[in-house]
């Protein structure tokens, strides 16, 4: 499937001048030189920690001071990426972090959104609550968000995500969508995709002649065909399946944790299900337990028709 034009073309990357933000800004500038695009770099300062500053500084020198921290900060990350910082835009915002992000999103009219999992935060502390968590929930954009770092940040290699990605997918009236996404975004991140499902083993019921483990068969089975259906539809991306029993996020994790697995991509979505009832829940325990980055879509019809042009 030729693709005419690059679907990650402006990319926006908040940062804090924490190891985590900086690994992410790390990820941001490969696809931004790989892409010969557009990286846009934010830093917004809490307002409550603004007004204590301002007793030392006025908000005009406290934001040029933060100007000058982000450009130093950007110039030591993004250089082996062969970016330079003439593709670069730097902005520095007093307000909500959340609200900040979502509206410079919308008005640089950015195509990708890419955030540490953990910030100045702590790396102890849960995303639950977190800037980064209120956008993977909220955002109309997709979202890649980084693992925390333990110990020291490491900088992802040129050519990620390498050899293979995967795409967990949760059956339902939207699978195909999920993995048309899905093999889209491999597709134009130049990686194989590999299709997964993993059953939720139902427990024996001692009424029911089936057995738990025949019964359990059956249902990986049934995953087994549905996927290949679904590879047979999505072959210009779709290199394999693969279907596990178990936890969804732990078997995700598991997965995603092997070596040659490079980025895990998945659809975001309200309601109940895989990925549900809270956009972004699964996305954060796969992040976590695996170290492996997480690109989150979304399941809004605006980002569908998008995709959906690029396969005609």
């Amino acid at each position: 499937m030729p693709l005419t034009t690059k679907l990650f073309r402006t990319i926006l990357c908040p940062v804090d001048f924490s190891e985590h933000s900086r690994q992410a800004l790390a990820y941001a500038s490969v696809l931004a030189a790989r892409n010969k695009g557009r990286l846009v770099v934010i830093f917004v300062e809490d307002p409550l920690l603004a007004a204590a500053a301002v007793v030392a500084y006025d908000e005009k020198m406290l934001i040029e001071k933060g100007r000058k921290e982000l450009r130093r900060f950007v110039e030591r990350t993004i250089g082996p990426s062969g970016l330079t910082l003439s593709s670069v835009t730097l902005d520095v915002a007093i307000g909500k972090p959340h609200e900040i992000i979502e509206w410079t999103a919308a008005e640089l009219e950015c195509d990708l959104i890419v955030m540490g999992a953990h910030g100045a935060t702590g790396a102890n502390r849960m995303m639950l609550g977190s800037t980064t968590h209120r956008i993977l929930r909220h955002s109309p954009l997709p979202v890649l968000a980084t693992p925390p770092v333990r110990g020291r940040w490491t900088r992802p290699p040129k050519d990620w995500p390498g050899k293979i990605a995967i795409a967990p997918i949760d059956f339902g009236p939207r699978d195909r969508a999920d993995a048309l996404a899905a093999a889209v975004a491999a597709k134009e991140l130049g990686t194989q995709l590999e299709l997964v499902h993993v059953v939720e083993p139902i427990a024996d019921v001692p009424w029911l002649e089936l057995d738990e483990a025949r019964r359990n068969r059956q249902l990986e089975r049934r995953a087994a065909a549905r996927l290949t259906r679904l590879q047979d539809d999505l072959r210009w991306a779709v290199t394999g399946v693969r279907v596990e029993t178990g936890k969804p996020a732990d078997e995700i994790a598991s997965i995603a944790g092997s070596s040659n697995v490079g980025l895990v991509v998945l659809t975001r979505r309200k309601g109940q299900g895989l990925f549900g009832p809270r956009q972004g829940s699964i996305s954060y325990q796969v992040l976590c337990k695996s170290n492996t980055p997480v690109l989150a879509l979304p399941s809004g019809n605006k980002w569908m028709r998008q995709v959906v042009r690029r396969v005609r």
